[in-house]
């Protein structure tokens, strides 16, 4: 039911590194799972064929929006998802502000999984690509690089773009010295690779890496110094792109492509300006990765005149009267606006009351765009700092 979907994914977006000053980075996303099994969304919902099926699986059923675009679309549904809920005797969840992070963390994160790969594709990819100039497999290949059959920890995706990363400037030079043609990495093609990879070498131990942690990842990104080149916000124009505006709502291994394809400019770069080439160990890759994965979502400022426009308006005003003359609280006056998780947890929790009231009044559910959206917040969040 696609109404259904739309409360989960608007849950995803919420940890955006744009809103990183008003919602701390989760680290380790893979918790909401607990909160995912526990609050009954795996009633409705699978993940990857695990679940439900009331609702579409979540693994594969996939949205790419703003924060505020997911707000509006959980705000305009709710009506029909409470009437599935009654439909179904399924008790309607109420969140806290940690539960709420923790299951946006774990939804957040499952396109950033991605898929499985594909051993047909991997092994065509390692020809096409020029990998086995300088790389053996199965006894067949060339001896310039290392042999993968004994090369374990290939094993994950993640560990074959840490190591290409560090082995990034001298497989450059590989390269021209013997006038081949860079490899470059797009969609799925570094986890069909390792996909080959895994079932070719048959090694008996597999040393993966874990998803990553956004928090740890911040650090490394500063560590490393990749904010000399590169901002985050758009601000402070620096010689690489804003990484905030290039289009990260892809896989880690998709992301760690674009990485890779990026690098021969880099290496030239800092061959110039006399830099060290970075190296990552244990998960540091992996971490940059995830953080780098929580950039690229967000929403345009709202629009203070206009927020309060949508506030009287959308009849909000008509409820949560100034002074507290209305039935609900005087929503000017709460200083509980400081975050988007927050104001979102309060709206779910609270809509059935909504509901009731504008049902008894004749009322329709107000509808809201996700322009809307970000106005109101931005109305609300800048009357609040002034109380």
């Amino acid at each position: 039911m696609r109404c259904i979907i739309n409360i989960i994914v608007l849950l995803l977006l919420f940890s955006a590194c744009h809103f990183a000053q008003e919602i701390t980075l989760p680290s380790n996303p893979l918790d909401g799972r607990i909160v995912f099994e526990e609050k009954g969304c795996i009633y409705c919902h699978s993940v990857s064929g695990y679940g439900g099926t009331v609702g579409p699986d979540l693994g594969r059923n996939q949205y790419y929006g703003s924060f505020l675009q997911l707000a509006s679309i959980i705000w305009n549904h709710i009506p029909e998802m409470d009437r599935k809920y009654r439909e179904k005797k399924i008790p309607r969840p109420n969140f806290t502000q940690d539960e709420m992070l923790n299951l946006i963390g774990f939804l957040y994160y499952l396109r950033y999984l991605g898929e499985p790969g594909s051993v047909a594709n991997g092994k065509k990819l390692l020809d096409s690509k020029g990998c086995l100039n300088c790389h053996n497999i199965s006894g067949k290949g060339g001896i310039v690089g290392p042999d993968f059959n004994k090369m374990q920890q290939f094993a994950s995706p993640l560990y074959i773009v840490q190591a290409m990363w560090n082995h990034g400037p001298a497989m450059q030079e590989e390269i021209k010295k013997y006038n081949l043609k860079y490899p470059t990495l797009i969609g799925q093609d570094i986890v069909d690779i390792s996909a080959y990879i895994q079932q070719a070498t048959q090694g008996n131990t597999e040393i993966r890496m874990s998803p990553g942690n956004p928090v740890k990842g911040k650090q490394v990104f500063q560590n490393k110094n990749c904010q000399k080149c590169h901002s985050v916000s758009g601000e402070n124009r620096k010689l690489g792109p804003s990484l905030s505006e290039i289009n990260l709502k892809m896989s880690v291994t998709e992301i760690a492509g674009i990485m890779w394809n990026h690098s021969p400019d880099m290496i030239e770069y800092m061959k110039k300006q006399s830099l060290k080439w970075p190296q990552f160990q244990g998960n540091e890759m992996a971490d940059l990765i995830a953080y780098l994965y929580f950039l690229g979502f967000e929403d345009e400022p709202g629009n203070l005149i206009e927020g309060e426009s949508v506030f009287i308006d959308k009849g909000c005003a008509s409820c949560h009267e100034e002074g507290g003359k209305g039935i609900g609280p005087d929503l000017r006056k709460m200083k509980r606006f400081g975050n988007p998780i927050k104001l979102t947890q309060l709206m779910w929790n609270h809509a059935p009351q909504m509901e009731d009231l504008l049902l008894a009044q004749n009322e329709e559910w107000p509808q809201l765009t996700a322009k809307q959206m970000q106005n109101l917040y931005k109305y609300l969040k800048s009357v609040n700092q002034k109380k």
